[in-house]
């Protein structure tokens, strides 16, 4: 078996990615683009000594549960792979990840896995997008999505799972680009001033966009254009980054139209949310995720609890409503200096942010007073030893783990099992529709009943 061979497969099942999964010759070969009980002809694109994978090139025998893909650039864009999928199987596919998973660690059966939580608009769903800017062979700007494992952008004109009002706003930024001849960044001469934007939008679909450039520049007649024909657009910022990078944005946000932050609102609370605070992308999932997190935890008005990486303080002004106090925790101080004005936004006065390592100021908390919760939803790599170290010393009764990440998830949950904690129940939830990401939510107890005495 060689890259690059054609071989006739029949797909026998599904991996944890939703990859087709057929055998030959002994071997184990994973098939993107394939579904179970298909037959296809396939081209082998890497190979391993126990197993390869190939992409499905030709589809002999379909499965009643293809459909039709929507999207035209889904054959070279690849960010969403599972768009010949039908919903239904994307959610089962999702569930025994999940579940799989959890198994590694939880040998007894004992864990209650509740249904996915499915995602009512599996399109039109992503309120931030980023889109790098560059030519075509004819010189013409285009912008777009990065090829699968390479750097070369895939032109679009609309992408399905975005918001449907950012297109057009997206569209008309690159006529400007194209007719005011402003150089587009060529990552390889490290030349040119436009890199690209991204577009950030609320509930309400009003936008903030914001032009990622390597200089200052005057963008003064595209406000213009944005105050007589794009209403929905309420803030603008020029991001400059002129390093020798392929990370599209800086630290520097200059502020340059309308207002400043956009108002979300998640579970009835406001939210100001600035050109760099981390919101989930899918405004619809994550109060469904939020309202699974809550449910699991149980809060009464007697309970005191901490919400690490707490960002802007989604989730700690949603606990705030339900507790005596919460304690939101942040390492980043932009984010906890956010978090503060949506405290004030929402006259909320049970409310404690603190910006400090989270393992540190844990210990703090825990010394003075009884926590009897704790939420984290870390960053995709997971939680840092000390963090979990922390919290395993402090002998908090509950923890409730959000999780974008199964991989970490499992590896720092595994962790927390061997030092006297027990997962109680799991829920898969449907963020990230069209692709293989899923959130999950864990609920763990203490199994010894001491808890930690404060001083």
């Amino acid at each position: 078996m060689e890259v690059g061979k054609i071989v006739k497969l029949e797909i026998e099942g599904y991996d944890m990615n939703g990859l087709g999964v057929a055998k030959l010759d002994g071997i184990v070969i994973f098939v993107s683009k394939a579904l179970k009980d298909e037959v296809v002809l396939a081209r082998i694109t890497n190979v391993h000594k126990k197993y390869a994978f190939a992409e499905a090139t030709k589809i002999i025998l379909p499965s009643v549960d293809r459909i039709l893909s929507p999207c035209s650039y889904s054959t070279g864009c690849g960010g969403c792979d599972l768009l010949h999928m039908k919903y239904n199987v994307e959610c089962q596919v999702k569930e025994a990840k999940v579940i799989h998973a959890f198994h590694q660690i939880n040998k007894d059966n004992s864990i209650l896995f509740n249904p996915i939580i499915k995602n009512k608009n599996i399109f039109g769903y992503r309120n931030k997008i980023m889109l790098p800017f560059g030519y075509d062979e004819d010189d013409n700007v285009i912008y777009g999505f990065y090829e699968k494992l390479s750097h070369h952008i895939i032109s679009i004109d609309k992408c399905e799972i975005s918001n449907p009002y950012v297109n057009e706003v997206v569209e008309f930024i690159r006529r400007y680009v194209s007719v005011f001849h402003i150089q587009v960044y060529n990552e390889e001469k490290h030349q040119g001033i436009f890199r690209g934007i991204m577009v950030r939008n609320n509930y309400k679909n009003e936008m903030m966009v914001v032009l990622i450039t390597t200089k200052a520049y005057d963008f003064s007649n595209l406000l213009t254009y944005f105050e007589s024909d794009f209403p929905l657009v309420k803030s603008v910022y020029m991001n400059i980054n002129p390093n020798k990078t392929n990370v599209m944005l800086s630290n520097d946000y200059i502020h340059i139209y309308k207002e400043k932050t956009l108002i979300e609102d998640i579970l009835g609370i406001q939210f100001n949310v600035s050109a760099g605070s981390f919101m989930q992308v899918n405004h619809d999932a994550c109060e469904k995720l939020y309202l699974e997190a809550l449910r699991m935890a149980n809060l009464t008005k007697e309970m005191n609890v901490i919400d690490a990486y707490c960002g802007m303080g989604s989730i700690t002004l949603s606990i705030a409503k339900r507790v005596k106090h919460v304690y939101g925790i942040e390492i980043v101080e932009d984010a906890i200096l956010n978090a503060n004005q949506n405290k004030k936004l929402n006259n909320i006065t049970n409310a404690t942010f603190i910006c400090g390592p989270c393992e540190e100021e844990i210990k703090k908390l825990v010394n003075v007073e009884q926590i009897d919760c704790i939420f984290f939803d870390p960053p995709r790599k997971g939680c840092e030893q000390e963090f979990l170290d922390t919290v395993i010393e402090m002998k908090i009764p509950k923890i409730i783990y959000i999780s974008c990440n199964i991989a970490t998830a499992i590896r720092d949950i595994n962790y927390l099992t061997k030092s006297n904690y027990k997962v109680l129940e799991v829920t898969p939830c449907d963020i990230f529709s069209k692709t293989s990401h899923i959130e999950t939510i864990c609920q763990l107890s203490l199994r010894d009943e001491t808890k930690h005495i404060p001083k």
